[in-house]
């Protein structure tokens, strides 16, 4: 089995402007060069802690006025380990004769700092037959309150993230919650994609939620535990359907946690929360920023209780988790969550 962390198979780039127009044109013509734009913001705005994200391969920087961020440079260049591309500040216009000999300069001055690499395809090994064999615990009570919830509307969004080490921590999370929870999972583990079938039938063997491949057409619905597919990125329709896009995920392994959690707080925003479990790399940190910045709870896996806490403690890292703990304890804390907050997603 490959342990090394991921981040040399990235092709994640962050970019970071003082303007909307010049993020907008930056982003185009990252994304043309076969990148992943991973951050996109102006330096007021930008989390700073995503600055040692190791998954962030280039770091392209276009700033109109640099006097005014002459200690956000600094900084930056006192921070950064990935390499910079600054820009030269000469963006010209879409239809300027100019444009297109600054569109290829722009992306063999990117392909020169850090050539596209193919996704790694090899995904963390796990042992389903041993997940067989586990004993399952007395399930958790529902609270009165939640009991009485309308059955009919959708619950807050709950993307459970996993990697080397995390199936065996989301089945003990999986199964002391009890049936008819107001809540809907999407699970995304890093898996081949021929195993799928035996994650869930080894996962949703004891747990009274229902484990359903997220296939396309499928309806999000509480007390279901929708398994992402691992070749195929996902999209929400506005009645909570999962449409299946043609493109694999962006990242070196299906599904990627960070591209996942992107597409939901798109699609329901304040609605989405997250679990960080065990794993390597930091796959799930920049989208753990965007499920906290949307007004999202983002948790993670403490460290004692991780085969690997790699992947919890980098989205630690980020300021977005607002709370780590055992599956044991992170159930137990799920069901109060839910018994005091709104159960209804629009």
């Amino acid at each position: 089995m490959d342990t090394r962390p991921a981040t040399d198979q990235h092709n994640r780039v962050g970019l970071i402007a003082d303007t909307p127009l010049v993020q907008h044109m930056l982003h185009q013509v990252v994304a043309d060069a076969g990148y992943e734009v991973a951050v996109n913001t102006s330096p007021e705005r930008l989390n700073a802690t995503l600055l040692d994200s190791e998954t962030i391969r280039v770091w392209v920087v276009e700033l109109e006025n640099h006097d005014t961020w002459d200690t956000f440079l600094n900084d930056l260049l006192e921070r950064v380990e990935a390499p910079i591309l600054f820009g030269d500040g000469d963006i010209p216009g879409k239809n300027d004769e100019r444009y297109p000999r600054w569109h290829k300069r722009m992306q063999d001055k990117l392909r020169a700092l850090a050539p596209v690499v193919e996704p790694k395809v090899d995904a963390p090994e796990i042992d389903l037959e041993r997940l067989l064999k586990t004993t399952p615990r007395p399930v958790y009570t529902l609270p009165d309150r939640l009991k009485s919830a309308p059955k009919t509307e959708l619950g807050p969004i709950w993307v459970l993230c996993a990697s080397l080490g995390g199936p065996e921590a989301v089945k003990t999370f999986l199964d002391l919650l009890p049936r008819d929870l107001p809540a809907c999972f999407l699970y995304a583990q890093h898996i081949d994609a021929g195993c799928l079938d035996a994650l869930i039938q080894s996962i949703g063997r004891h747990t009274e939620l229902k484990l359903v491949p997220g296939g396309h057409g499928s309806q999000l619905e509480n007390g279901r535990v929708h398994v992402v597919p691992v070749n195929h990125e996902i999209r929400f329709t506005e009645n909570h359907g999962i449409v299946w896009q043609n493109n694999p995920w962006s990242g070196p392994y299906g599904p990627s946690h960070d591209h996942l959690l992107k597409n939901v707080v798109t699609r329901f925003g304040s609605d989405t929360n997250a679990i960080v479990f065990s794993g390597m790399g930091s796959d799930g940190a920049i989208g753990a920023t965007e499920v906290e910045s949307a007004g999202g709870t983002v948790w993670a896996q403490d460290h004692v209780s991780c085969v690997q806490s790699s992947m919890p403690d980098s989205a630690d890292r980020t300021g977005a988790v607002a709370w780590r703990g055992s599956p044991e304890a992170m159930a137990e804390k799920l069901i109060a969550w839910l018994d005091s907050h709104s159960t209804q997603v629009a």
